[in-house]
C-alpha cells in the first residue's frame, strides 16, 4: 500500500507543479474576472464585498475570493499566485475523493479513486483555472465521508465535521454541496433503511452547523447590500434553477451527457465495465444512485454550465477505481484500449483544435506534441494490460501515461490562452502611461485586461472608462467618443468588424492577438449616414 501512496503523492505533485511551470497567461471570460476581483479585494482592503471596477460583484460567495486574495498578497500579481489556489483545491479534491473511496471500500480503492479523479479531463482542466467550482468538491467529499462514517460506524462527531465542511461549501458556491451531500444521505438510507434515522439526525446537525459557519458573512453582505440574501438565494439559486432567467439557460436536458463521457476520459471505458459489474454490490448501487440522482438534479435545472457537472465526478472516479481494484488491474481490452487511445489523442487533438480555431501554430509545436502523442501510444501498447504484481505495481507503471498526457496538454495550453487573454493589450495600454478617455473591447470580457493593467492605470479604471462592447455598441460609441478613445478587436474577429466600414480603418497598434484602433480613425472610415 505504501507504493500506491507514493504513486498518489507523485501524481498529485505533478498536477500542482506542472501547470505553474507552464505559466500560461490568465484568460477570459471567468479566470481573468475572478483574478481581478481578488486583486481589487487586496488593494481596497475590503474582504467582505467582492468588487470589480469598484462595483459590487454579487454573483459568487466569498471563500474562493479569500483564497485568491491571500495568494496575491503572498506572491504578488502574477499568474502563479492566481493559479495556486485552484490547484490546491484540486489536490484537496483528490484527497477528498480518496477519503470517500476509502470510507466506502478500502484504502487501495480510495487512493486509486483520488488519482482517477485528478486525471479525469474535466476535474484536471477545472483545477488549472481560477473558478469557484473546483473548491466545492473537497468540502462536499469531506461531508460525504462523514455521512458514510456515521452510517456504518456510529461516529457522532462526524456530524460536526460534516457541518463545517458544508458551511465552507456554502461560502464557496452556495447550496450545491449541501444538495449533493443530501442526495448521498438519501441513497445510503435507501440502501439500509435502519440507518435512516441516524443519517437524518447527522444531516440535521450538520445543516445547523453549516448555517452557523456560513451565516456571519452572508449577514454582513445583507447589511452592506440590503436584499443580497433574496438576490443570491432566491433569484440566483431558486429562480435560476427553475426558470430561464440566467445567462446559462436554454440548454437541452441531455446537455451533461457528452460532458460526462468526455470529461471522464481517459477512464470512461472503465466506467462501462463498472456499470456491468454493479450487480451484487449494494455500495456500488449507492454510488450509481448518487451519480444518477445528481445527474437528474442538474439536468432538470434550467441553468446549465460545463463546470456545474464537477460534483458528479467523485462518484464516477470511485466506481472506476473500485472496478479496477476488483479486477486486479487495468485489464479489459476495450477499457484499456480506450484509456491509451484517449490519452494519445488528447495532446495532438488539443493542438489541432487550437490550430483550427485560431491558427498560428508553428511546426515546432506540431513536432513536440506529435512526439508526445506517439510516445504515449507506443508506451501504452508496450505495457499492454499493465505490469505484473500488485495493484500498486501496476498503477506505478500504467499511470505514467496520464502524466505524459498532462505535459502534452500543458504545452498546448499557453497557445490557447494567448487567444483568450488580454495581457499584451494591457501591456500596450500601460506603456502609454495613462488610460485613454475610454477603452472598449469588442465582444470580450475584460477581466484579464483589468488584472494586467499597471497600478496607475488600474487605479483610473472605472466602469465608465473601460468595458466590453458589442459591434452595434462600438459603432454607436465611435460616433461620439473622443479621438483618443480606444477600441480593441481580437484578430479572429477583425475581418468581420472591418466590413462594417466604408474603407478599412487604420489601426494604431497591435497587441498580442488584438488590433487596436483609435476612435478618430474609426470615425473617418465609417460610411456616411
Amino acid at each position: 500500500m505504501s507504493r500506491l501512496r507514493r504513486v498518489f503523492a507523485v501524481i498529485a505533485l505533478v498536477l500542482v507543479v506542472a501547470p505553474l511551470a507552464a505559466n500560461a497567461p490568465l484568460f477570459d471570460p471567468d479566470e481573468g474576472l475572478h483574478a481581478a476581483i481578488a486583486q481589487e479585494m487586496v488593494r481596497r482592503g475590503d474582504y467582505v464585498t467582492p468588487t470589480f471596477l469598484g462595483e459590487p460583484f454579487l454573483d459568487k460567495p466569498i471563500l474562493f475570493f479569500w483564497a485568491e486574495a491571500a495568494s496575491l498578497r503572498l506572491f504578488g500579481d502574477r499568474e502563479a499566485a492566481v493559479r495556486l489556489p485552484p490547484l490546491l483545491f484540486g489536490l484537496l479534491g483528490m484527497i477528498g475523493v480518496a477519503a470517500l473511496g476509502r470510507a466506502l471500500f478500502d484504502e487501495a480503492t480510495g487512493l486509486l479513486a483520488g488519482i482517477v479523479y485528478g486525471t479525469m479531463l474535466l476535474p484536471l482542466g477545472v483545477s488549472q483555472v481560477a473558478v469557484h467550482d473546483v473548491a466545492v468538491v473537497p468540502f462536499m467529499c469531506a461531508a460525504c465521508s462523514c455521512l458514510v462514517a456515521s452510517a456504518f460506524r456510529r461516529k457522532v462527531p462526524c456530524a460536526l465535521v460534516a457541518g463545517v465542511a458544508l458551511g465552507l461549501s456554502i461560502l464557496t458556491k452556495g447550496l450545491v454541496g449541501v444538495v449533493f451531500a443530501g442526495i448521498l444521505g438519501v441513497c445510503l438510507a435507501v440502501e439500509n433503511p435502519k440507518h435512516a434515522v441516524r443519517l437524518a439526525t447527522v444531516l440535521a446537525i450538520a445543516g445547523v452547523v453549516a448555517i452557523l459557519v456560513a451565516l456571519p458573512w452572508y449577514l454582513a453582505m445583507e447589511r452592506a447590500h440590503p436584499g443580497y440574501l433574496h438576490y443570491y438565494f432566491v433569484e440566483r439559486h431558486l429562480q435560476g434553477y427553475l426558470t430561464a432567467t440566467q445567462r446559462h439557460a436554454g440548454r437541452g436536458w441531455w446537455y451533461y451527457m457528452p460532458i460526462i463521457a468526455g470529461g471522464a476520459l481517459p477512464w470512461t471505458g472503465y466506467l462501462a465495465g463498472a456499470a456491468k459489474a454493479s450487480r451484487g454490490s449494494r455500495v456500488r448501487l449507492v454510488l450509481w444512485g448518487w451519480f444518477l440522482a445528481g445527474l437528474v438534479f442538474l439536468s432538470v435545472g434550467e441553468s446549465k454550465l460545463v463546470t456545474y457537472a464537477l460534483p458528479l465526478f467523485p462518484a464516477l472516479a470511485i466506481l472506476a477505481a473500485e472496478h479496477i481494484v476488483a479486477a486486479g488491474g487495468f485489464g479489459g481490452r476495450l477499457a484499456y484500449s480506450t484509456f491509451v487511445a484517449s490519452l494519445a489523442i488528447l495532446p495532438i487533438g488539443a493542438l489541432t483544435a487550437v490550430a483550427i480555431r485560431y491558427g498560428g501554430v508553428t511546426s515546432v509545436y506540431w513536432l513536440i506534441v506529435s512526439l508526445i502523442s506517439a510516445a504515449i501510444a507506443a508506451v501504452g501498447i508496450r505495457l499492454g494490460r499493465g505490469a505484473a504484481g500488485t495493484i500498486a505495481d501496476r498503477a506505478a507503471v500504467v499511470l505514467r501515461l496520464p502524466v505524459m498526457a498532462v505535459f502534452g496538454l500543458l504545452i498546448v495550453a499557453p497557445r490557447a490562452a494567448s487567444w483568450m487573454t488580454a495581457r499584451e493589450l494591457a501591456a500596450s495600454l500601460s506603456a502609454d502611461g495613462a488610460l485613454p478617455p475610454h477603452v472598449s473591447v469588442l465582444d470580450e470580457r475584460i477581466g484579464s485586461l483589468v488584472f494586467y493593467l499597471s497600478p496607475a492605470l488600474r487605479a483610473a479604471a472605472t466602469p465608465d472608462r473601460i468595458d466590453a462592447a458589442s459591434a452595434a455598441e462600438a459603432i454607436s460609441r465611435i460616433r461620439v467618443a473622443p479621438d483618443e478613445a480606444v477600441l480593441a478587436v481580437r484578430d479572429d474577429r477583425l475581418a468581420r468588424f472591418t466590413r462594417l466600414f466604408a474603407t478599412p480603418p487604420v489601426p494604431s497598434a497591435h497587441a498580442g492577438t488584438f488590433t487596436v484602433f483609435r476612435a478618430g480613425a474609426l470615425r473617418k472610415a465609417l460610411p456616411e449616414r
